[in-house]
């Protein structure tokens, strides 16, 4: 096993989310964002830059300036892949991030290539596999939800309204740039039939596209009045139609991926204790996954070919250890790839998860970590 730091310091660098590829197509240059500060929840005049990190000279490329971001999930960078008659054409290849406008979230896709820039009406989530379009969340709202995955911002928190019938999961138009809503939060109370939750401010996050962007799963979570918040999952055509909840509000609920199309990992206690478990999308037919040999939660993904999932835990134990793993389903086999002191002041809204990330090769991983004093981009090489 072969680990090694791809980005520098004295700056910090970081990607943010895990289960989003943050490599160009020749995995020569990978996604971040560099700030001069890591141990405060971004305020309003925080600025991030964002640019690519080179694989071998891990030089670190700046591109432009964003303040909307957070250290949990930074920016929501994105690849937009191109293609022509169904092939790849690199020179027309674009990412994206996060940016205020106005008072606004926007997203800019920008070409490394040319330099040129183009304006997306609202904040990226997610990018569809297949076709030229997103799902994107209000990160400001929340910012009066749940700071942590939220981007600063000047709105008072009196102004958020608990549950808009304006504001959930917007599709936006990656060629053209538009934005509309499909989903309101409303909607999805409504849907839930839980009174529990009628008035209580409400928000969805961590929504992801499905393997053929068939089908979308989200988080919809309100708060508790005893603090913390209940989640519920959801999934959802991409124009908001065929809205069902497959897991409610009275239970755990926790990280997810798609297997395929219609099966779906995710840690949840449904099955009685905390754990992961697979399930199809409509059915829920929830069976247990690496019982005893998985931690109980973590940022589990899987890999290209579906054969492994890549996981991390959060710091455990007195010497707070994030373990990072990859395991083999098919042998119910973990594969410890290594363990990364974080000191105790990386807790809350500056912690910071590994978030591992497979690249296409299905043979690179790369992890955020704060196990050398600076916050700062791993890779791993697996054999």
């Amino acid at each position: 096993m072969y680990i090694e730091r791809l980005s520098a310091s004295p700056k910090h660098h970081f990607f943010g989310y895990y289960g989003i590829n943050p490599w160009d197509s020749e995995t020569r240059y990978h996604l971040a964002l560099e700030t001069n500060f890591h141990t405060h929840r971004p305020l309003p005049e925080d600025i991030a830059t964002v640019g690519l990190i080179h694989r071998e000279t891990h030089e670190f490329i700046s591109h432009a300036k964003t303040a909307a971001f957070n250290l949990q999930q930074g920016s929501m960078l994105h690849w937009i892949n191109c293609s022509e008659n169904g092939v790849h054409n690199a020179a027309c290849a674009e990412f994206t991030f996060n940016d205020w406008k106005d008072g606004n979230l926007v997203s800019r896709a920008f070409n490394p290539r040319t330099g040129a820039t183009r304006t997306i009406q609202g904040a990226i989530a997610a990018v569809s596999p297949a076709a030229p379009f997103a799902i994107g969340l209000n990160y400001g709202r929340m910012s009066h939800c749940r700071a942590v995955v939220g981007y600063a911002t000047h709105t008072e928190s009196s102004e958020v309204i608990a549950q808009p019938e304006d504001d959930g999961l917007y599709q936006l138009n990656l060629q053209d740039g538009s934005s509309k809503l499909v989903l309101s939060i409303a909607d999805v109370i409504r849907a839930s039939g839980d009174k529990r939750m009628i008035g209580e401010r409400t928000w969805f996050n961590h929504v992801l596209f499905n393997t053929d962007g068939t089908r979308l799963l989200f988080f919809c979570r309100v708060r508790r009045e005893t603090g913390g918040h209940y989640t519920s999952l959801w999934t959802v055509n991409p124009d908001g139609s065929d809205l069902e909840m497959q897991i409610s509000f009275d239970y755990r609920v926790s990280h997810f991926d798609w297997r395929t199309p219609t099966q779906i990992l995710v840690s949840s206690d449904i099955c009685g204790e905390m754990g992961f478990v697979e399930f199809t999308d409509g059915i829920r037919d929830f069976t247990p996954i690496g019982r005893g040999v998985l931690p109980s939660d973590g940022h589990a993904s899987f890999s290209p070919d579906r054969e492994w999932l890549l996981c991390d835990t959060y710091p455990r134990g007195t010497e707070r250890l994030a373990q990072l793993m990859v395991y083999n389903i098919a042998e119910n086999r973990k594969i410890v790839l290594g363990e990364f002191h974080h000191e105790e002041q990386f807790v809350g809204d500056i912690r910071c998860d590994l978030h591992p990330r497979w690249a296409p090769d299905g043979k690179t991983i790369t992890f955020d970590s704060v196990h050398e004093g600076s916050r700062q981009i791993y890779l791993a090489e697996i054999p």
